[in-house]
């Protein structure tokens, strides 16, 4: 007993006929392979345009955050720098001002000028050093006595000066080691040791009180050609930064 034959086309045998209407998986051409199998379902995009819809208003909020937080340093530091328009605002260099250096500077740094019988006030390095200088008269030529003569080709040249304490510390100084004879050429000449007849010198050295005065007679040896130009005179034996100058001619 067999079964009873497939009926056959012209190239083998044909697989059954499916019914109408029908939407199962297709036998493939050949005996024996596997039924293909169904495609896979098509997925939602539901939750990728939840996320998008979620997540883009929160990219942009942090977004806006992040550039508040980096431009609010600049801000604050705009308005702590800000000058206040009621102040003065401060240089951050390190160089003093105009009004700084002149305040900076000594009182007075040139000479000031005086002529015979005039007074300058000058002041010494100690604060409350301040003695007021006065040119009384000038002697041209001066005599020595005998132990005082002036060497050969030069005369002796003699200078009263008058100086009174006008500041709060005591002047204690050698007044001759402060004065310088200048000519008419500008050669200068320091004073000298010797007396002359028509006035007493201040013996080497002076202390003065507030309020209180000396004079004396200081003596210069100049050659005999020298013209007279002017005196100068300052405290704290001539280191002094002030300096007065009294025309002598």
């Amino acid at each position: 007993m067999g079964y009873p034959s497939q009926p056959q086309g012209p190239y083998g045998q044909q697989p059954p006929s499916q019914p109408y209407g029908y939407s199962g998986p297709q036998p493939q051409p050949g005996y024996g392979q596997p039924p293909t199998p169904p495609p896979p379902p098509r997925r939602s995009n539901t939750g990728l345009i939840l996320t998008l819809a979620i997540g883009i208003p929160l990219l942009l909020l942090g977004g806006c955050a992040a550039v508040v937080l980096v431009f609010a340093p600049s801000s604050r530091d705009a308005v702590v720098t800000e000058a206040d328009p009621g102040r003065e605002a401060v240089l951050p260099s390190s160089q003093p001002s105009a009004e700084q250096a002149q305040e900076q500077q000594p009182a007075q740094q040139q000479p000031s000028t005086a002529t015979v019988g005039g007074s300058i006030t000058l002041e010494g390095m100690d604060p409350g050093l301040k003695m007021t200088v006065t040119v009384t008269r000038v002697v041209d030529p001066a005599t020595g006595d005998q132990f005082s003569k002036p060497q050969t080709g030069k005369r002796l040249v003699g200078v009263e000066v008058t100086l009174a304490n006008a500041g709060t510390a005591v002047y204690s100084d050698s007044p001759t080691n402060g004065a310088m004879l200048i000519d008419g050429e500008g050669q200068q000449y320091r004073s000298t040791y010797h007396t002359v007849q028509e006035g007493q010198g201040f013996g080497g050295s002076a202390t003065i009180n507030t309020g209180d005065s000396r004079k004396g007679v200081i003596v210069f040896e100049v050659p005999e050609s020298a013209k007279l130009g002017k005196l100068q005179f300052g405290l704290d034996s001539g280191f002094a930064d002030q300096k007065g100058e009294w025309t002598l001619s």
